[in-house]
């Protein structure tokens, strides 16, 4: 238990710093060493590509190569060379830290997911403080590239990572019983969990309330972004995945309609919203056997996917893109359980 509590701190800490400080990099950096604005735009978009995308290539080497430790120090490490270098080429340098951060997010998220029996919560727990990580960097990027912060930060969390190292998560994960699912069944759950995964994205992005001004509205907004993300996994590791997602997607869908009107169910829905994320990962790592950080990667780069197709300038109505993505979203996830019960992966 206490190495559990170690690995879980260290980490999830460690993703707050990590999203914070490349968010602050993106933001603060890249636009003063971009020659124009379409550049700065490519290179956020290259940033992003590196971050969530490439993290099933790097995922596909650590699972064929069992390398799961000091690859997050080495992500840190591309990071912080990143702000103490002077090199000005906005795109080489967004592809440099979307790299760090994608090697850091591997590591966490193997060794979290070694520690979790094959539960959601530690999943999500892990996941949540990325959100509030982003929300302010991107908050504070102008105030803090210039400062020392961000290079403490890095140094702080290399520091606090040696003391996972000793951590045997090949063993850990040796350990741990494999699904026996049929290759057919692993191409389906990936296919219907990619989709919930990407139309969410979607409708996520199709959320955008005017009265959400200002530090303090965003910040709350963001708490509940990241309340979902950390404890979605822990109520539906006690009644049931997709039932639980099926309800909050449900519930929210109502919620985030309504918080046009009325901000607090805004906030509700919000939160409700974001719980299948620890529940969608969790079915898909737990599916695909052996390569976990591939399954981790696939996760991401399903995220990167509704992101890009977000730049679509679409005339429908934001409600109805987020009604049609939260339906698509429960059906997919629904379908997705369905095998995963049969193939008994939830009674292994």
């Amino acid at each position: 238990m206490k190495e559990k509590m170690k690995l879980i701190s260290i980490y999830s800490i460690s993703h707050f710093i990590v999203d914070f400080v490349c968010a602050i990099f993106i933001l603060g950096r890249i636009p003063v060493i971009a020659n124009n604005v379409s550049e700065y735009i490519w290179a956020v978009v290259i940033y992003n590509f590196f971050a969530f995308a490439f993290q099933v290539p790097l995922g596909f080497i650590m699972d064929k190569l069992k390398i799961y430790k000091h690859v997050a120090i080495m992500g840190m490490s591309i990071i912080g060379i990143c702000y103490l270098c002077e090199i000005n080429n906005a795109i080489f340098m967004a592809s440099i830290v979307g790299i760090g951060n994608a090697l850091f997010h591997l590591e966490g998220g193997v060794n979290i997911y070694s520690i979790s029996n094959r539960k959601a919560f530690l999943n999500g727990l892990f996941v949540a403080p990325g959100a509030m990580g982003i929300f302010l960097g991107t908050t504070f990027h102008n105030e803090l590239f210039f400062t020392y912060l961000p290079i403490i930060l890095i140094i702080i969390s290399i520091v606090s990572l040696l003391f996972v190292q000793s951590y045997n998560v090949n063993d850990a994960l040796n350990k741990m019983k494999k699904s026996k699912i049929k290759l057919k069944n692993i191409m389906l759950i990936i296919v219907l969990i990619g989709i919930s995964i990407v139309v969410r994205s979607i409708g996520g992005s199709a959320i955008k309330y005017t009265w959400k001004t200002g530090f303090v509205l965003g910040f709350i907004y963001t708490i509940c972004v990241v309340l979902g993300k950390a404890f979605g996994g822990l109520i539906a590791d006690k009644f049931g995945l997709s039932k639980v997602a099926t309800i909050a997607l449900a519930v929210s869908a109502m919620c985030l309609v309504a918080g046009y009107s009325v901000p607090v169910l805004a906030y509700v829905g919000i939160l409700l919203f974001n719980i299948p994320m620890a529940i969608t990962l969790t079915i898909l790592v737990n599916s695909l056997k052996e390569k976990i950080a591939c399954g981790i990667g696939l996760n991401t780069m399903f995220l990167f996917i509704g992101y890009a197709i977000c730049f679509i300038n679409l005339t429908i109505n934001n409600n109805i893109i987020l009604i049609t993505s939260i339906v698509v979203a429960i059906l997919s996830i629904y379908m997705a359980e369905k095998i995963y019960k049969k193939e008994g992966i939830l009674d292994e």
